[in-house]
């Protein structure tokens, strides 16, 4: 396995993931580590409740890959060692290989308390300033920094300069709202050198969809010089609440990956079929509808004209990470 490429591998089957940067050489000399390592939206122990399991339950539908905080740090020291990295020392008296923790969302299940008490409490934290309204009241982490969508009026081009936390500067933190809380766009956005020349790539992540693109979205799609989409997380299924529809799938997402000119992947992420539990799960008829990509591109199709339907139409590399797999952005 090559250092010169991120990697994601699947925690818990859903949108829990390990996400590997690869250390700029200086850095990778200095630290022995081949890898900046991020876990992101980690739900790994137990089910999410809100309240009290009798009102708000969610379930995955199966056991996730990594279980405790030692599974994890075995995962990452098999990542280094695998990349020619130096083998970690965690322990009582060490410091944790995570570099940092990374949390775009305040629900339960995307910040699970029971799952994060377990990590070190050195690791930092950097959050939405709602999610870190969350966590900081537990007074477990010692360091917690926020990012926020970005403003409106922000220019596109001046991207760099957004806060992203506590982040190393050659990655950057971007997030575009949609028309609800819920519905949102975040970007990773991975600057390094190759062959002398800087180069940005980004992985975009939007677990709940957009109903439509943000005009502010569009306009970072469309600056110049241009960031590079490498891969787009997103699900399929759609998801609604006393009738209306509060997850954008397949459609949705693929009208984002037009947007963002059809990133390398479309990586499937929070799209496993949850189990919904509780009084007000059950009031609310919270259920999902599973969706594959194939309808999406006929939905597609059917709204285009016949000249754009002769010219064709790209279909997304849509790829499905196992609960444990691991996938390597080339």
């Amino acid at each position: 396995m090559a250092a010169s490429r991120p990697i994601m591998t699947s925690l818990n089957g859903d949108n829990s993931w390990l996400l590997s940067f690869p250390h700029p050489p200086a850095e990778h000399k200095e630290s022995g580590k081949a890898y900046y390592h991020i876990v992101f939206e980690p739900w790994l122990h137990g089910p999410s409740s809100t309240l009290s399991s009798w009102l708000i339950h969610l379930s995955l539908p199966g056991i996730p890959s990594v279980l405790t905080p030692s599974d994890l740090e075995a995962l990452i020291q098999d990542i280094e060692l695998a990349a020619g990295g130096h083998k970690t020392n965690t322990g009582s008296n060490d410091h944790s290989a995570i570099d940092a923790i990374l949390l775009g969302f305040h629900y339960n299940d995307h910040v699970h308390e029971p799952t994060l008490r377990l990590l070190d409490k050195r690791i930092p934290v950097i959050a939405t300033s709602d999610a870190a309204a969350v966590v900081k009241p537990w007074c477990h982490f010692d360091t917690v920094t926020t990012f926020t969508n970005l403003a409106s009026g922000f220019d596109p081009a001046s991207w760099r300069s957004a806060p992203s936390g506590c982040l190393p500067s050659w990655l950057n933190l971007l997030r575009f709202p949609g028309h609800h809380e819920l519905n949102y766009c975040l970007l990773l956005v991975w600057s390094h050198l190759e062959q002398g020349k800087e180069r940005h790539e980004a992985i975009l992540q939007s677990p709940h969809g957009l109903r439509e693109i943000p005009d502010q979205l569009q306009s970072f799609f469309d600056a110049e010089p241009a960031v590079e989409k490498l891969a787009l997380l997103h699900g399929l299924k759609e998801s609604y609440a006393i009738g209306h529809q509060n997850t954008f799938g397949a459609k949705a997402g693929l009208a984002l990956h037009r947007a963002a000119g059809d990133p390398k992947y479309w990586v499937t992420s929070h799209n496993s079929p949850l189990l919904y539990s509780g009084a007000l799960m059950r009031m609310l008829y919270v259920h999902d509808t599973p969706r594959t990509i194939d309808w999406a591109m006929k939905q597609e199709a059917s709204a285009l004209s016949s000249e754009q339907k002769v010219k064709g139409l790209i279909k997304p590399n849509v790829i499905d990470v196992e609960n444990g797999g691991r996938l390597v952005l080339v």
